[in-house]
């Protein structure tokens, strides 16, 4: 369960006591006794404590996924053609260029536990792109890498086995 974050619960008691304290003003001109209007207040403090926290919320909800877009969720890279002596602190390097890195993976032989030539680098959405475009193709150690989007896992199924 999410609960809403500071910033957001004072958003919501913001917009509830001005949704009040307009409706407190209002209903005296609307020709209302004064025991109504303090009746009245406390519903539209009630009411304004839902829309409120309604509307923050929308609010939160769009831009954290624009944010999402912005920053670029994270994509994995595939690098194909990778010199064995590649270390995961070069590859580190090389795509930092390009965005944020956040891990690489170098793929290794589960028998000789030898590299096997490629390997997997999770990155920002945008700097992912970039580097994509900007290291396909090109020499890196001996050999020219090939840089592309990483195809999703797939599950492997436990009856074929």
């Amino acid at each position: 369960m999410n609960f809403p974050s500071f910033t957001h619960l004072i958003a919501s008691l913001l917009s509830a006591l001005l949704l009040a304290v307009a409706g407190y003003f209002l209903f005296p001109l609307l020709g209302l006794d004064k025991t109504a209007a303090h009746k009245l207040f406390t519903l539209t403090l009630a009411a304004g404590a839902l829309l409120g926290g309604l509307l923050s919320a929308v609010r939160f909800t769009v831009r954290s996924s624009t944010a999402a877009i912005d920053s670029g969720a994270k994509k994995t890279i595939f690098v194909g053609n990778l010199a064995f002596k590649a270390s995961p602190d070069e590859l580190t390097a090389l795509f930092a260029k390009y965005g944020t890195v956040h891990s690489v993976r170098i793929m290794k032989d589960r028998a000789t536990r030898r590299p096997r030539g490629f390997a997997f680098v999770e990155m920002d959405g945008r700097g992912a792109a970039k580097a994509i475009k900007g290291l396909d193709g090109v020499e890196y150690l001996g050999r020219n890498l090939r840089v592309n989007e990483g195809a999703e896992r797939k599950e492997q199924d436990n009856a074929a086995a």
